[in-house]
């Protein structure tokens, strides 16, 4: 009769006792290490994921060869959610490039400027000036600083004193005054007195005696109320400051109504004589490169600045 084994299945006696017994692992060609390698050598031309091939993506579309050779190509049709990206995250370096890219282009290709000009004169002259119509709005324009100003600081002084929930935050109220005094106050005024350009109706290829000059040229032509940059331009696009004061659901409502309102105001000036396209341009980009600078100023200390203006103990930012 045979010997019967008193080890249990998969045990083998030891001395310390019964200890479990593993039969080796097959070694298979199902392994993760050999799919992947599978996996690669089916695709030879494609390489792991990495930062600047997905900025590739953003940039580029991408070909390929009947030599199986990989290229690039431009894809400008990423061009525009790339630009969004780059405004959202970085506001003010996106305005300042704006800014310099646009000031390069005026310097460079000056005969804008008088293309644009002459559009709005007829016989050396700019009769639209004399349109009772865009005088009523060049006014109103003007007077908007004069209404808006005020009311601003009352509601300032208001929360300083005693606080309201209804309102805007002292912080964003006491950076909309700050905005318009550095801004369209005194950049511009700065501007105009350091470059010293004609305004349109004064030169001479529209009926003037002064030469001409492109933007950012300093020039002794003019003395005083000079053309470069436009005042009023960048009044009607500093109005965009009021975004900064509405609840966050207003705020894209509120710039799609003023853009209408700002180009108005804006190139009514170009129709009056009074400014040349690169005045108006170069204001509103300067405008909003101050603005942007600004805000993440305030916005980075906005629960001190409310704690200083309010004397009270300072308590989590809120935006």
């Amino acid at each position: 009769m045979p010997a019967i084994s008193q080890n249990p299945p998969g045990k083998k006696r030891g001395g310390d006792g019964w200890r479990s017994v593993c039969p080796p692992r097959a070694f298979s060609l199902s392994t993760p290490f050999l799919d992947r390698r599978k996996q690669q050598s089916a695709r030879p031309n494609q390489h792991p994921p990495s930062r600047a091939s997905g900025m590739s993506s953003i940039l580029q579309s991408t070909t390929t060869s009947p030599t199986g050779r990989r290229s690039h190509v431009a894809n400008p049709l990423a061009w525009p959610a790339l630009l969004q990206t780059h405004v959202h995250d970085q506001p003010v370096q996106a305005a300042a490039s704006a800014t310099i890219l646009a000031g390069f282009v005026f310097m460079a290709f000056p005969g804008i400027d008088l293309a644009v000009s002459r559009l709005a004169a007829v016989d050396a002259g700019f009769p639209l000036s004399q349109e009772h119509a865009l005088r009523v709005v060049r006014d109103f324009n003007r007077q908007i600083p004069v209404l808006l100003l005020p009311l601003v600081a009352v509601m300032l002084a208001v929360q300083m004193r005693s606080p309201r929930d209804w309102l805007p935050r002292p912080h964003k109220l006491l950076f909309f005054l700050t905005f318009y005094a550095v801004g369209p106050g005194l950049a511009i005024q700065f501007l105009k007195r350091l470059v010293g350009r004609a305004r349109p109706n004064e030169i001479v290829e529209f009926g003037g005696t002064l030469p001409f000059t492109p933007a950012w040229q300093v020039s002794g032509a003019c003395s005083r109320s000079c053309s470069f940059a436009s005042g009023e331009s960048a009044t009607a696009i500093a109005l965009m400051g009021l975004t900064i004061l509405l609840p966050a659901r207003w705020r894209v409502r509120t710039i799609v109504a003023l853009v209408p309102v700002v180009l108005i105001f804006s190139l009514n000036r170009i129709a009056f004589g009074a400014h040349f396209l690169s005045d108006v341009v170069l204001a509103w980009l300067l405008m909003l490169w101050i603005m942007a600078w600004l805000w993440s100023v305030f916005a980075a200390n906005g629960t001190r600045i409310d704690a200083a203006l309010t004397r009270q103990r300072p308590t989590e930012n809120r935006h």
